[in-house]
């Protein structure tokens, strides 16, 4: 079973009538902490797309410049074993520096969509779900969408099923024992809610 989510303006007096919010709090994520989080999340910091032409041109920007060396070298008179040798390492050579230069061009090197830093994010949670709100948009997660909460050095992490992850980055806690305490809460309702919820589905 999959989160459900619903998109629509920011509003949180609707979420949960009947129960008190265990943990409501907010404010502005910083870049350092949505590039540590980027990190967390992602396998790799080059995308599929970016790999998958790096290891279709270099093959053919190798083989250009084969047959380039090649050309040139059999026209002042080399001799073929002496033709082929060089050829063959210059294009070693060009294929692997393209592939290289490709990958780097292609490094990410900026995170997020680009409403992160702008808009504060609020996140409310209780026994009903996951409310999650930055701008004009506003996430409902139940907890059967909710795979796992983890206390990281610079945050506190749900792990939600079929979407991104909810960060609660250390800036939003005055003291380490804030910290833990909201920790120890979520984990607990992870663990009663979403058996709860298992069981009822």
């Amino acid at each position: 079973m999959s989160a459900s989510y619903t998109y629509a303006t920011a509003d949180f007096s609707e979420a949960s009538e009947t129960s008190e919010p265990v943990v409501e709090l907010g404010g502005k994520i910083k870049r350092k902490e949505l590039r540590t989080l980027a990190r967390h999340v992602r396998t790799g910091h080059v995308g599929p797309t970016s790999v998958y032409y790096a290891g279709v041109t270099a093959p053919a920007i190798a083989a250009g410049m084969a047959t380039l060396v090649a050309a040139s070298l059999d026209r002042a008179h080399w001799p073929e074993i002496a033709v082929f040798q060089a050829s063959s390492i210059v294009a070693a050579m060009a294929g692997i520096s393209w592939y290289l230069i490709f990958m780097r061009w292609s490094y990410r090197h900026s995170y997020g969509r680009g409403t992160e830093l702008e808009f504060e994010t609020q996140v409310r949670v209780d026994e009903t779900g996951v409310y999650w709100s930055r701008g004009a948009m506003d996430v409902t997660i139940g907890w059967h969408g909710v795979t796992d909460v983890k206390f990281e050095k610079k945050f506190i992490r749900i792990c939600v099923k079929d979407g991104d992850d909810v960060i609660l980055p250390n800036s939003w806690f005055a003291k380490r024992s804030e910290k833990k305490e909201t920790y120890q809460r979520l984990k607990g309702l992870l663990e009663a809610c979403g058996q709860a919820e298992n069981a009822a589905g």
